[in-house]
Parts: C-alpha cells; structure tokens; sequence
C-alpha cells in the first residue's frame, strides 16, 4: 500500500501555503491570501500542548492504532444500531486527513456512503505507511478547515484570536479546537457562549483523564472563567498589507519556480526596513497631493544597500487603491524615459575610452546624423560654449552628451548598459539612435537604481535581492559581483556628482542636493515633463524616485526635477542619521589621477594670462601643454577661441576673438547628405550654412554652379532648391564640398 500511486496526495502535498512576509526585523508586513481569499498558514512550530489537545478531541489512540481504529468502528456501530441513528462517525485522524486529502471540506461523517467510508480507511492506511505520526498529525492540524476562510491551526488562531498559534492561552486551544466540528456554531466572534460552553465540555473530559491532567497541569487547571475570558477578547485579525506591489511581484516569482523553499516553509524575510518604508510612502504620497494640480498624479520610489544590494524600500506607486491613477501599476518596474539621470554611464565610458576631466567639449549648436537630422538642445536652450567634462555632467547639458556618444557609437553604448543590467534598452536603443544619450529609451527606475550603485561601489555591479541577507551569505554576495568600470572611472564620476560647484550651471545653489555628508545626485526629465527621476548616493545607500503620472500627461514643468530630488536627499539625511558611522565614509580617491590646477576655459595648465584657475583631476601619465587660449596681446589679457566657437561666439556680445587657423577648412552646416523638406527647414525657406577654419579672411562658394563670396564669419543662408544640392567652397588652397537633398 505503501508503493500504490496516490495522485490526490500528490496534489495535496504541492498545494501552496499563504506567506507570511516579515520585514528585516521581524515585524509582520503580509500574510498572502490564496483563491477566494482562504490564508492556510504553516507555522514554524505547533505547540505539543496544541498537538494534544486537538489528538484528544478527534483521536485519542492516534499513536496506537494503523490508520484505523477497530475499536472506535465497534464502538460506533453499537452506538449505532442501539441509538437508531448515527451517533458516532469512527473517523480517526488519519481518515480525517484523507477525507481533506481527496478535496472534500471536513464536515462530520453524516451522509457518507459506506463504498466512501470504506476508501477513506484504505487511504488512511497507505497515509501510514507514507509518513511518521508526528507528519500526519502536523499535516492534519495545518489542513483543518475552520470557515471563515481559515484553514489550519496557525491561520484559525489569528482569524479568531488575533494571535500566533504559540501564544493561545489554555483556554483559547479548546476554544480552537471545537470550531472544526461545527464552524458558524462554535465561532467565537459570533457565538460566544456556544463556544465556550462546548469547550468548556471538551476541556472537562481532558481534566478528568488522568495521563492528560499530569502532562499538562495548567491545561487541566483553568475554569469557567477562563473560557469566558477567551471568547470576551476573542477578536478578528486585521491582517496588514504593506508593499503589495514588490510582495505581488514575489509571489508571481514563487508561482513560477517549483518546490520553492521559501514557499514550503510559509514566510520569508525581506530585506525591507519598514520604517523607511512608510517614510518614503508619505514622501512619494505628499508630494502627489500636494503637485497634484501641475499633473502629478503618481510616483514611485526604492532604495537599496550599497554592501549587499538588499532592497530596503519599494514604493510601487503613491496610492495602490487609487485606480483613477492607475495606482496598481508598479512604477518601480514601469518603463519611462530617465532622461538625463542616464548620463553618468555615458560619462563613465567616456572616462574608459580615451576622454580626461580637464577635456574641453563643445556645447555649440552642432547637427549629428545623415538622412535624419539630430539637433539636440539644451534644457534651457541656450549653449554654453567651451565646457570641461565635469561640469559637462554635473549640470546635465545635453549637446556635450550627444557628442559624446556620436564619438563612442550607439551600439558600444547599448552593449555596455546591457552589462549594467538595462535589460529594456535591448530592443529600443536601435530606434533611439543618439537619443540614447539624453535618456530617451525608457528603462525602469529598479534598473536605474541598480546601475547607479555601481559608482559607489568603486565600479562593481552587484544583482539586487529582497531577501535578507546574513553575515554567512557574504562569499555568495561576492560570487555575484562584476566589475563594469575601473574604480578610478567610479570615483571621478562620484567626484563629477558631489561637486556642488560644477552643478552652479544647471541648478544653481539650490538647497536640493545640499547635504552635510557626502553624496552623489542626478536628475533627468523626459522631454515634455511626463517622467521626473532623480537619483542618489551615497557609499553606503542608493536612493531613486521617479515622479509623473502613469497617462503620459505633459507634467507642468514649473516642477521640475526638485520634487524628487528634495525626497530622494531626505531620504539619506534620514538613512544618515539613523547610521552615522556607516554613512560618514568619503568616497574614495581615484589611484592614477592627481589633483592639479588647469585653466578653467580650455582645460590646458594655466599660464600668468588664464583669469580663471581650478583644480581638477588629471591623469599621472597625462602630458598637458600651457593653455594658448588666453593671451596678453598689448599689455591686455585676450581669449582666443578655437574656429569651432565661431557662431557661438558671434551670436551674442562675447568678449573674444578666433584662432581661425587652428581647424582646417570645413563645412559644420549642413552635413553631407542630409535631406531637408522642402517649406520645413530652420528660417524662411533657407538653409543656414556655417563655414570653419581657412586662412584667409574670403570664401568662394559655389551652389549648384552659382558662385558668390562671404566675408568672416562665414555664416550665411542658401535657398532651397528641390532635388540634389551641390555645395563647393574655397579659401586660400584649401576647398571642400558636400552634397544635400531638397525634398
């Protein structure tokens, strides 16, 4: 019997259990209910006493008998035949658990044929021979339906009592322990007296045996009293709901693995700190309240250990039962575009492939592509002319950005987010195209988070858990990690982030990244304001809120990145005062760079002529030549700017001149094969054209085999002519010519 096949227990034995969640100091965050809202626990442990007590109402010889009682069925059938009617079923326990076993709800034996009396005895015996009586009891006692959605023991003792089976007193057990026997009559919430009447019989007939009354005295002590106390403070459990977005994502994982060891043990340990948790609920939630007329309806926010990547706390969204907001949606796993928070990973690549601090780049208007035009802008639409990489990053321009990934190619990129865990990006960075660099292929804030901890973390990449972790797990934690960046590329963007100065561009002295320890911020918006991220760090925390709404509405930009960024530099000041030995560590100091002065305009070492000196990064190996933008011509001091600055320094009044020898000849706009519609383009059915470099102070061009000069600045219009345009230009001997479309 024991070999026979018994699908039913198989079913029986894989059903799931409710979970009971548990943040990482042990307070009660969810138990999970299951279909139709029924929660069967598995407690850690069922009290003996409880064991007892339930083996002494349903089965006084389990441990004796093999499954079935022989005596119990004599007994029965006398009681039977003499009374007239069914007075005793003969269920033992075992034939009890076969009965839940084969999916019928327990109710007493009245009504069963004796073809079905007769099959549950038989699997009774082959449950004997399968398992200990210590299993089947456990398994029993976790199986009894007690109604009210309630199945086992451990589930039964909240519903009724508001407590863990292990703190029932001797009075509650029996109270619990006659509920299965008629569950909408014993229940004590609503029948009160009937249940303490009936356990007060039950608790009579343990008194008065006498291997029960000395294992357990204090069982058989209570009185009258004591079961009208328990059914007087018997109350119903609330049962909490914290996190229901990261614990519904959980438990669709669990579904989806088998023989999950968390889920056959009935709870698990998360990493969440509850505390912060609902700080940063009433942060996200305030916030939306209180923006609420500027479109902000949602936002979402989850920050993590730096040491561990355990998750400390996941705001799926500012009101999960909102559902005019779409409040069910997770925005931590919602995919937005980040906009410029992705920045720092195209710096950091930057820093890899050849590029140092004190280089100058171009913020000018410049044009990238070939059949499709890409003019980025700037957020405030303005250029800012020659500009150091770091302050190019920590105020978030966007044109040194594109030039940046123009030179590094979209595709290295795409693979190296890849590698930082950018899933999304796999099949969107292609459409993007340089776009990619100002943040417009979406990806979710846990990806964005995850990767920023990198720099912190001295360039290593470490997969985020919601699992708490242990001292002993730390070898595994290592197994995981893989570096991404060089520390010392970590550390100068962790230094380009920190830098309050170099951020005075973009945001100002704002009190927004304004912290009394260090930490690194950045903040990126989506084009038309319908996604606001900001993100920070410091070497102990990763902190990310994403703010918008979840319909794609335009944002009122009035708000700007501010409202995130002021809750994310909240959210570490309260980590930091909560930890102020962990978090009063500095970040690191890259190894092969040192701290030297260059002039601040063209990154060059300074000269008696450079009016304005900073300190900056520079490379051990790097050789750097004396600054020749800055010049004492007749007594006074002059800036002298590459050919490149030509129309950035001519469209306003700046102060300046050009080295117009210093590129070769050159047309920047347009660029060799770009198409323009025809009515569409920039001015008045003209096509701007700027011209750098050349010796001489004249241009010769030809268009379409019209010829006419320009005079310095060589910046002038050409009017549109549908089909192929020819443009040839001369100065001095140097020419150069390209071919655009008119469509």
């Amino acid at each position: 019997m024991r070999f026979t096949p018994y699908t039913q227990l198989e079913q029986f034995q894989s059903r799931p259990y409710s979970i009971r969640y548990y943040d990482r100091y042990g307070i009660l965050l969810q138990i999970t209910p299951l279909a139709d809202g029924l929660r069967r626990e598995k407690p850690d442990e069922i009290p003996q006493r409880v064991k007892d007590v339930f083996v002494f109402t349903e089965d006084k010889r389990f441990y004796s008998h093999p499954g079935v009682d022989v005596f119990a069925v004599m007994r029965a059938l006398y009681q039977n035949i003499t009374g007239g009617r069914r007075i005793s079923g003969a269920s033992t326990i075992t034939m009890q658990l076969s009965r839940i076993i084969s999916d019928n709800a327990y109710q007493p034996a009245r009504g069963q044929t004796l073809w079905q009396k007769t099959g549950e005895a038989l699997n009774a015996l082959r449950l004997e021979t399968r398992f200990s009586k210590d299993e089947i009891l456990e398994m029993y006692i976790n199986s009894l339906p007690f109604g009210y959605n309630a199945e086992g023991a451990a589930s039964a003792a909240r519903t009724f009592f508001a407590l863990d089976l292990a703190m029932l007193s001797p009075a509650q057990i029996f109270c619990l322990a006659v509920i299965p026997r008629r569950p909408s009559l014993y229940n004590p919430h609503e029948n009160p007296q009937s249940c303490a009447e009936a356990a007060s019989m039950l608790h009579e007939r343990f008194a008065n045996n006498k291997k029960m009354a000395e294992k357990w005295p204090l069982l058989a002590a209570i009185d009258e009293r004591d079961f009208k106390f328990a059914v007087e403070s018997s109350r119903r459990f609330q049962y909490p709901f914290e996190l229901p977005h990261l614990i519904r994502l959980i438990n669709s994982q669990l579904l989806s693995q088998d023989n999950n060891s968390n889920q056959r043990l009935g709870k698990i340990h998360l990493s969440i700190d509850l505390a912060l948790q609902r700080y940063l609920e009433d942060a996200v939630a305030g916030n939306v309240m209180m923006y609420y007329s500027s479109r902000l309806s949602n936002g979402s926010a989850i920050v993590i250990d730096n040491d561990t990547g355990e998750i400390l706390a996941w705001v799926g969204s500012a009101d999960f039962f909102n559902n005019d907001a779409a409040g069910q949606i997770d925005g931590v796993l919602a995919l937005n575009q980040p906009g410029s928070s992705m920045k720092p990973f195209l710096y950091a690549m930057a820093l890899e492939n050849g590029f140092y601090p004190s280089d100058v780049i171009a913020d000018i208007p410049m044009t990238f592509g070939e059949a499709e035009i890409y003019f980025p802008q700037n957020f405030n639409n303005r250029f800012n002319g020659p500009m150091l990489l770091r302050a190019s990053l920590a105020s978030s321009l966007n044109i040194p950005a594109v030039y940046l990934l123009y030179r590094l190619s979209v595709r290295n990129y795409t693979q190296k987010l890849l590698t930082l865990g950018f899933d999304s990006i796999e099949y969107s960075a292609a459409d993007a195209g340089l776009g990619l660099a100002l943040g417009n292929a979406p990806v979710s804030l846990f990806e964005l988070v995850r990767a920023f901890s990198v720099f912190p973390r001295d360039g290593v990449y470490l997969p985020l858990t919601w699992e708490k972790r242990s001292k002993d797990q730390e070898p595994g934690i290592k197994s995981q990690e893989r570096r991404i960046y060089s520390s010392d590329t970590a550390r100068l963007i962790c230094s380009f982030l920190s830098d309050s100065s170099a951020r005075v561009l973009a945001f100002g002295a704002g009190r927004n990244f304004r912290t009394t320890f260090p930490a690194i911020f950045k903040t990126g918006t989506a084009n038309q304001y319908q996604n606001i991220v900001a993100l920070g760090a410091t070497m102990k925390y990763t902190a990310g809120v994403w703010m918008g709404n979840f319909t794609g509405e335009t944002v009122l930009d009035k708000t700007g990145s501010s409202i995130p960024a002021a809750i994310v530099r909240d959210t570490l000041s309260t980590l930091h005062r909560a930890n102020t030995f962990a978090q009063s560590m500095d970040f690191k100091i890259p190894e092969d760079w040192q701290v030297r002065r260059i002039c601040a305009v063209s990154g060059m070492n300074p000269t008696d002529a450079c009016i304005s000196v900073i300190n900056e990064y520079i490379h051990i190996l790097e050789n750097k030549s004396n600054c020749t933008w800055h010049q004492i011509i007749n007594g006074r001091i002059e800036t002298v700017y590459p050919a490149e600055y030509q129309m950035w320094l001519t469209s306003s009044l700046r102060e300046g001149s050009l080295d117009y020898a210093s590129s070769p000849l050159e047309i920047i706009n347009p660029r060799g094969g770009f198409v323009y519609l025809s009515g569409s383009g920039i001015g008045i059915n003209e096509i701007p054209v700027e011209v750098t470099g050349g010796e001489s102070g004249i241009l010769h061009v030809t268009h379409n085999g019209r010829q006419f000069t320009v005079s310095r600045p060589f910046i002038f219009f050409l009017p549109y002519e549908a089909g192929t345009n020819i443009l040839r230009i001369q100065n001095g001997y140097e020419e150069a010519a390209i071919t655009f479309t008119v469509e």
